[in-house]
């Protein structure tokens, strides 16, 4: 029986634990090359405008309408993917597929070529999370997968960070050496940019395909799910779902809000230099935000190993609670220094959910739809997060504040309103979530 069976395993001990950490290593450096590529285009707004003569509406549509709809669109195929057949090729294949994307991005040379080439990239991206939501918890006892989700998220705060720093380099070093490449001629800094960080997804692509196993997967005997299997169970316990994943989706417009708009507010209403904001974000994202994400899958491991099947759940309830009162005095603060104080211990805070995401699906899932599972919470946090978020915070800045000047209320606004409906949710959620969970089989 092979090892990608899905009936295989359930009697089998887990891996090694070396090498199941090993594994999620490999996990969370796909994830962080995915975040170096998805900040690619955020550096290079207005070069690509002036080159390609594009305006506002077209660049928002290649920063969001491009990649959100394609990531959310084939997130459901991949989970689909990953219940049913081994998992390490659906890796290997979105990884090759959205680093050449960012090759075609960078030889682009009119709006219709970007606009493809970053949907592309949103169908490749949309492989990791399904891949890493359903091989964990095959690789990990439940007292363990929170840290080991925690250290897959962490992907995401170190990819935006070396995003935006290597990513600054990469423009930088462009600019001065004006490189040209044969067949195509001299490259602007924005295309050696897309292309540079392209390319090393190929030999993180080839790892994957080398080094990732595929863990027994933990079910006794049971079919992999259907569509029909994943609607059903969803509709049976849709109103713990709309529940918890709107609770969660909370966090995520507020973690939008400030990643969309908090460059801005400190460049607007504390004056400082897209330098400085550089190393606000990029830092803070690096050091804090992946701190925080440990501390938050250790706190969760804890919880569970006290006796709560929920622990995720209830300890993203907490988080909620904490991070408020740092983000509302960062965005309202007259003092600068302050303010950067504040913000980066919101940042730190706001990061321990990162690996509570995953292990939230899969305590309330089984283990045989947890990749179909994972692609719906995605698809809700990513059109509620990157939907709602940047939009809602501009809109109260422009008709409800006053002006661009008071985009700290807007930010401060955003974060208490989503933060106090994730915890109202959750709090209306968790009875029904610790029966669940209880009920879900697991090894």
């Amino acid at each position: 029986m092979s090892e990608s069976d899905p009936g295989a395993g359930f009697e089998q001990p887990y891996p090694p634990l070396p090498y199941a950490y090993f594994s999620v290593g490999i996990l969370m450096l796909a994830y962080v090359f995915a975040f170096v590529d998805r900040m690619a285009l955020s550096l290079v707004v207005d070069p690509i405008r002036t080159d390609l003569g594009l305006n506002d509406t077209q660049v928002s549509a290649l920063a969001g309408l491009a990649f959100v709809v394609c990531y959310v669109l084939f997130s459901f195929p991949f989970g689909r993917w990953v219940d049913r057949n081994a998992r390490p090729p659906a890796l290997t294949l979105g990884i090759g597929v959205w680093s050449l994307a960012m090759v075609g991005c960078g030889l682009a040379t009119n709006f219709w070529q970007l606009f493809v080439g970053r949907m592309l990239v949103g169908v490749g991206e949309a492989a990791v999370n399904p891949v890493a939501y359903s091989s964990i918890p095959d690789s990990f006892p439940p007292q363990r997968r929170s840290f080991a989700m925690a250290i897959f998220a962490t992907g995401s705060t170190i990819g935006g960070g070396l995003g935006v720093y290597l990513g600054s380099l990469l423009l930088e070093w462009a600019a001065r050496t004006q490189p040209v490449l044969p067949l195509v001629g001299q490259l602007a800094p924005w295309q050696v940019l897309f292309i540079g960080l392209g390319l090393p997804g190929l030999l993180v692509a080839l790892l994957v395909h080398l080094a990732l196993r595929d863990p027994p997967r933990r079910v006794a005997g049971a079919a992999p799910a259907s569509s029909r299997d994943v609607a059903a169970y969803f509709g049976e316990n849709r109103r713990l779902f709309t529940l918890i994943f709107l609770g969660f989706a909370g966090f995520a417009i507020s973690n939008y809000a400030f990643t969309v708009w908090g460059p801005t507010y400190f460049m607007r209403v504390h004056q400082l230099s897209i330098a400085d904001v550089g190393i606000l974000m990029g830092g803070g994202f690096v050091i804090f935000g992946s701190s925080g994400a440990l501390v938050g899958g250790m706190w969760a491991d804890r919880v569970q190993k006290a006796g709560h099947r929920e622990a995720p759940i209830r300890v993203a309830l907490y988080i909620a609670w904490i991070q408020l009162p740092f983000f509302l005095g960062a965005y309202l603060v007259p003092d600068a220094t302050l303010a950067v104080i504040l913000f980066c211990c919101g940042m730190f805070t706001a990061s321990m959910i990162g690996g509570l995401q995953g292990a939230m699906v899969q305590v309330l899932t089984p283990n045989r739809m947890r990749g179909q599972a994972g692609a719906i919470y995605l698809t809700v946090v990513n059109v509620l997060g990157l939907g709602l978020a940047p939009i809602a915070t501009a809109a109260m800045t422009d008709y409800v504040f006053g002006g661009p000047a008071e985009i700290g209320k807007s930010l401060a606004a955003t974060s208490a309103i989503a933060l106090s409906l994730a915890s109202l949710l959750i709090i209306l959620g968790m009875k029904q979530a610790r029966r669940r969970a209880e009920a879900v089989l697991d090894a």
